[in-house]
């Protein structure tokens, strides 16, 4: 199966399934597409926008499928992961500016470095998340606020290494 390419993207048509490998566009600003070739976006690959200087995304709204370091090391401010999620690998979205994670998907469980890095400060976990690996959220400095499901609490430590753990509110749902 070939890739093929477009202004933005190289990408793979796997049954009628748009899966982004690689980003080359320019902008900084980047709304990833619902379709392309009139066929859903379902997965963005590993490494598709790692260290592309983005500011801003908006994930397409039948994405499923997030891998590892996908948009590892940008300048994103904001994200928005679309209730059609069923998976974020590893360090997908760590080393950004996030200050605004919204947390549509109803996901179970959320990687290792997934988050890490990034500069949050209220933040709400979805109850359907029942395991959280270690350093999921480590090194969000600026973290004041967080609302997680209460089994999760005895592993905040792990969960939120290199945060201020001590100034950090953290109310069960």
């Amino acid at each position: 199966m070939e890739n093929l390419t477009n202004e933005s993207y190289t990408f793979k048509d796997i049954d009628d399934k748009i899966v982004i490998l690689d980003y080359i566009g320019d902008s900084k600003d980047v709304v990833i597409p619902d379709y392309i070739n009139n066929k859903p976006v379902v997965a963005i690959m590993r490494e598709a926008f790692d260290n592309k200087k983005l500011e801003a995304v908006v994930l397409p709204k039948y994405l499923e499928f997030i891998d590892e370091d996908a948009f590892y090391q940008n300048h994103i401010k904001e994200i928005v992961i679309p209730a059609s999620v069923i998976k974020i690998g590893g360090g997908a979205f760590g080393r950004n500016k996030i200050e605004k994670l919204t947390i549509e998907a109803e996901i179970d469980f959320l990687p290792m470095f997934c988050f890490v890095g990034n500069n949050i400060e209220n933040l709400t976990i979805p109850a359907s998340v029942t395991s959280i690996s270690n350093d999921c959220f480590g090194e969000n400095k600026y973290l004041k606020k967080v609302t997680l499901p209460e089994c999760l609490l005895e592993d905040k430590k792990n969960i939120f290494y290199g945060c201020d753990i001590d100034n950090i509110t953290f109310i069960p749902i």
